[in-house]
């Protein structure tokens, strides 16, 4: 039998209000890396050994309808999301809750990491006239998706994105994670991810959003389950197959490992030609 505390439940919008109310909070954040527009902060969180981290920037060419439509789209994600390893959408609990199994490199030698978690969207004041744009995720576990042993499970805390038009082809775009790598890790490697993962992510977010419309012309034009849910085509979440509780897996210790610069790349305006070759 499965407790209570053990039950999914959809986003709802005292959720979405308390995302806001941490990615608006002013106080205690540290800046971390500020530059060609990209903030990326961070600050401590009560009773959490893992920091939060925020990136705020802005973008002039794309529209909030667009970027919102790139966090959403999986099958667009595999072009422009280099780090991915795999992603997997499973089941829906409702219309605009899903859940989906998300694995991704770390900076070598770290181990990959992978996440299930539960995906909630809303548009506020509705999704015909929207002055903003929210996304969250939380993990969740799911009995046939059981962490793997050649990676290490984390938990997403919450992480999400806020996004607002500032004009017809403009946006003021947030994202925020609270993320637990289920591990030690070495303290260059949370530098890393906020100084350099984080703004060079938000880099291609920016370039996959200004080649989205032609790319998504050649690709299911009209397929966009994150809008109109009647099409969305995943099953129903089974009972009993998804639990709240997320599995604990063994902390493991990385702290030790130096990192291999070679392979981890210094600027995250550093985006080689090779990644660029978006078809």
């Amino acid at each position: 039998a499965m407790n209570d505390e053990d039950v999914v439940y959809p986003a709802d919008d005292q959720s979405f209000k308390d995302f806001k109310s941490m990615v608006e909070e002013e106080v205690g954040w540290e800046i971390c890396y500020n530059k060609k527009n990209v903030c990326v902060s961070t600050r401590n969180q009560a009773n959490s050994n893992v920091k939060l981290l925020k990136a705020v920037t802005s973008f002039s060419d794309v529209s909030a309808a667009t970027l919102f439509d790139v966090v959403h789209d999986t099958e667009y994600r595999r072009k422009w999301d280099h780090d991915m390893i795999e992603m997997k959408e499973i089941c829906k609990l409702c219309v605009n809750n899903t859940v989906s199994y998300y694995a991704v490199k770390c900076p070598t030698p770290v181990k990959s990491r992978d996440v299930l978690f539960l995906c909630s969207w809303i548009a506020y004041p509705s999704m015909r006239d929207p002055k903003e744009y929210l996304m969250i995720n939380k993990s969740v576990s799911h009995s046939d998706y059981p962490p793997r042993n050649n990676m290490v499970r984390a938990i997403s805390l919450v992480t999400g994105y806020l996004i607002r038009p500032t004009g017809p082809n403009s946006a003021e775009f947030l994202y925020l994670t609270h993320f637990d790598p289920r591990g030690s890790l070495p303290k260059w490697v949370v530098n890393k991810v906020a100084e350099f993962f984080t703004p060079k992510v938000i880099h291609r977010i920016h370039k996959a959003a200004k080649k989205y419309g032609a790319w998504k012309n050649k690709h299911s034009a009209n397929f966009k389950p994150w809008l109109w849910p009647e099409q969305c085509r995943l099953p129903t979440a089974k009972p009993g197959k998804l639990s709240a509780r997320v599995e604990k897996v063994e902390i493991i210790d990385e702290t030790a490992l130096s990192e291999d610069s070679a392979a981890n790349g210094r600027d995250p305006e550093e985006i080689s030609d090779d990644e660029d070759a978006t078809t």
